[in-house]
This record gives C-alpha cells, structure tokens and sequence, in this order.
C-alpha cells in the first residue's frame, strides 16, 4: 500500500513540474512563429457571425488599430452564390469599428463569400490571410435556422 501512495504521489508531482514547462514552451513557440495567419501579424480583426441563418440580418465588421486618419479607404468585397463577381462595398469606420449590414431582402443567396482591405499610405492590408499570408475570402453558407436548431437539439440530448 505504502508503495503506491509514494508511486501516485511521484507521479502527481512530476505531472505539476512538467505540465506548467509544455504549456509555456507552446505559447513562446506561438509568440515567435512568424506565421502570417496568426494575429500578432495582422492590422484587420474579423470574426465571422456563425451560424449564418437564412433570412436574417448580420453585421459584418472588422477592426483594426490603424488610426483613421492614416486610412485613404476601407472596402468590403461581397458576393452571393447569385452574383457573378464581388461587390466593391466603401465602408466607414468608428473608433476602429467598420461595418456593413447583410440584409437578405437586399442580398438572396444561400452562399455568401466576403474579405475586406484597408489601403493607407504605407500599403494596402487585407483579412481574412491564410497561413501562407494569402487573402483568402470567407465562405458562409446560409443555414435553414428551423433545420439548424432541430440538428441542435438532438445534438444536446
């Protein structure tokens, strides 16, 4: 009995030496990783609203620390599965903020594809980038919100 109260307790404690030392070792490999994709490199922040129900309105925003009035322009790229080519969209920021707003009257589609840039005097930054530092438009499908939460809850049963 003796033997492996002291077994569990070594175990125990090397597991508080190491576990601390990996997660550390991970965040400064993540802090150097010179990976365009990861935040540190980008000047424009975007998250997608997800899921993307059908016949709902949606902000789509982005944010970025470029001060406004080194910004010459700040544009969306917009299509639906229904356009043939993407729409130029001139947004306005506020305290960093840019939005446009998905109206689905406006807008019918059961796909939407989106990116944005900003262009300053120093260059033109876009988002969302891919790993390689690509722009690489985001993908929406719109989703029946009646089928969806259905798939939710027999998902939570």
């Amino acid at each position: 009995m003796r033997t492996s109260n002291i077994t569990i307790f070594s175990i125990v404690r090397l597991s508080i030496v190491l576990f601390p030392s990996l997660i550390l070792t991970q965040i400064e490999n993540q802090v150097r990783d010179d990976n365009p994709g990861l935040f540190k490199n980008q000047r424009i922040y975007h998250s997608a609203p997800s899921p993307f129900l059908k016949g709902r309105s949606y902000n789509i925003d982005f944010i970025t620390d470029i001060p406004v009035d080194s910004i010459l322009s700040s544009t969306l790229y917009f299509k639906t599965n229904q356009m043939k080519y993407y729409q130029e969209f001139q947004l306005s920021g506020r305290e960093g903020l840019y939005r446009f707003i998905y109206k689905p009257k406006a807008f019918p589609a059961s796909r939407i594809q989106y990116y944005f840039t900003i262009m300053t005097p120093m260059g033109i930054f876009g988002a969302p980038i891919n790993d390689q530092g690509n722009l690489t438009p985001i993908d929406k499908l719109l989703v029946n919100p009646v089928e969806y939460f259905k798939q939710q809850s027999r998902l939570n049963r």
